[in-house]
């Protein structure tokens, strides 16, 4: 019997088999908009950004040997001789073919792999994905081949609510944010975090001489109420009013929260109301794991029931283009691949073109090659889908063990965690109102410091909350443990002494 995702992945084998060939060449230039389902006229276009846009996003252009070193160049016509270009000869490179092997289901080892025909090759001369030219520069937005699945996976998950959106190809999200930053921020201007955050994202911003404002949180992320508070009672003395949103909306670093759909829309309706612009790291979307109550959810119903399952993304809800939406395969398939995508309406996603052309420019070419091996020709989208939902059966695993130790050797009294629905990590909180340190600063920290520092003394390793926290004024001690990496036995000895250190600095003796 057919399914939604069945009949939509016909509908994309379809368009694919009626389309033009892809364009050749190094470096050809492309757009989503090549790969888009049409009619794109039934949806809203999104509105201009020029007032959001940093002085250096303003003045930045593509430069005109760029343009005109793309295959086609500005006439649309591919030269038959190029002597404009500073690419080296493709003759000269000493790579034939990379061959790689590939695993359906994390749950396998890849020992009866490894020995057989590799699963995927790229080659010198291929006339899918020419190795020479993955080589070789290539166009900031990305290769046809990979950024056509990339727009069909847009389409298929998020399918954004307005008609000129864009995707293009990222060094990860490290580069993204620091390229988003810049594109948005002029030095000296506030950006909105969650009062705990991701605190990569936070010293990229320092080191732009941005300034950050962190949100209250509670168990479902970003509290509504606060972020509009704060905007609607902005003192100019302080500077400009803050326009920028990073937030992570599923399974948060640090603090594993996950926001419902409901929270969703209220953060979105406050952007609308103050003109934010939302950028949307969302690393942790499809490591969905369900709730931990024993009743079956997606990951054991199937992949269908699963898919349902996702939260709704910000690029889902966002209608009037102020979403850049950032993914990567640093949590879906490995870190070390560099490479994921942003998807933003076309001016900004030209903006961050731009960006990327003057600065790192693509992700490694290899690293190109192999995605679009891995996500195009060997998995396909429903491929992916079933390697993520098993991949999320595998987490959802380690953290109900984890939380099982939690709940078995915490001192539940005066500790607090809510049980993560997506990502990796579980954030404890310790209560200090019977405590020495309560309402004292510094006290905080060395009580947090003892705690770390005793857990480390025993071969175990968490993270500081206050590594996280982006206001100083910290009323509880906070820990970030992660399920990322342990085994069941290990999850078990490590919390234990955990709980052995807090339970020494914290309880009455």
């Amino acid at each position: 019997m057919s399914t939604q995702l069945d009949r939509q992945l016909a509908r994309f084998e379809a368009r694919r088999a009626a389309a033009l060939p892809l364009p050749g060449g190094s470096g050809p230039h492309t757009s989503s908009f090549h790969f888009r389902q049409p009619p794109f006229g039934e949806k809203p276009k999104a509105k201009r950004w020029d007032h959001r846009l940093s002085i250096e996003a303003l003045t930045q252009f593509t430069s005109e040997l760029k343009v005109a070193s793309r295959a086609g160049g500005p006439t649309g016509k591919a030269p038959k001789i190029s002597l404009g270009t500073g690419r080296p000869a493709p003759q000269y490179f000493p790579f034939i073919s990379i061959q790689m092997h590939a695993m359906n289901n994390p749950q396998d080892t890849g020992s009866d792999t490894i020995n057989a025909e590799p699963t995927m090759v790229c080659t010198k001369g291929e006339a899918v994905y020419n190795l020479d030219i993955a080589m070789n520069y290539g166009y900031s937005a990305g290769p046809p081949q990979l950024l056509r699945w990339i727009t069909e996976h847009i389409e298929l998950v998020h399918n954004p609510p307005y008609a000129d959106w864009e995707s293009t190809i990222t060094c990860g999200t490290t580069s993204a944010i620091e390229l988003s930053f810049r594109l948005l921020c002029n030095r000296g201007d506030w950006i909105l975090v969650k009062q705990y955050s991701y605190p990569g994202s936070g010293t990229t911003a320092k080191c732009q001489g941005l300034q950050i404002l962190g949100i209250k949180v509670d168990d479902l992320g970003l509290c509504p109420d606060d972020l509009d508070g704060q905007l609607c009672n902005w003192d100019v003395q302080r500077g400009k009013k803050p326009f920028v949103l990073y937030t992570i909306p599923s399974g948060q670093n640090p603090t594993g929260t996950t926001q419902s759909l409901e929270r969703r829309k209220a953060i979105y309706n406050i952007a609308e109301k103050h003109d934010l612009y939302i950028l949307e790291d969302d690393p942790y979307f499809f490591l969905h794991l369900g709730e931990i109550s024993g009743q079956r959810c997606g990951v054991d119903q199937g992949l269908e029931v699963w898919l349902r399952q996702l939260p709704k993304s910000y690029l889902s809800l966002d209608v009037s283009g102020r979403v850049m939406r950032m993914d990567t395969t640093s949590k879906m398939v490995a870190p070390g691949l560099r490479l994921g995508w942003i998807t933003a309406s076309s001016q900004v996603a030209q903006k961050f073109v731009n960006q990327m052309e003057s600065g790192p420019l693509a992700p490694s070419g290899a690293s190109q090659a192999m995605a679009y091996k891995l996500l195009d020709e060997f998995w396909g989208h429903k491929g992916l889908f079933n390697w993520l939902h098993r991949l999320s059966a595998e987490y959802r695993h380690r953290r109900d063990v984890l939380h099982r130790a939690c709940q078995r050797y915490l001192p539940l009294e005066i500790s607090h965690w809510a049980t993560p629905v997506s990502g990796m990590f579980l954030w404890i909180e310790f209560t200090l109102s019977q405590h020495a340190a309560a309402g004292d600063y510094d006290a905080v920290l060395m009580v947090e410091d003892k705690i770390y520092n005793s857990a480390l003394s025993n071969g175990v390793l968490v993270s500081k909350g206050s590594w996280f926290a982006t206001d100083l004024d910290l009323d509880k001690v906070c820990f970030r443990l992660s399920f990322a990496n342990a085994s069941d036995e290990e999850f078990d000895v490590a919390v234990k002494c955990f709980a052995s250190a807090a339970k020494e600095e914290l309880q009455p003796r």
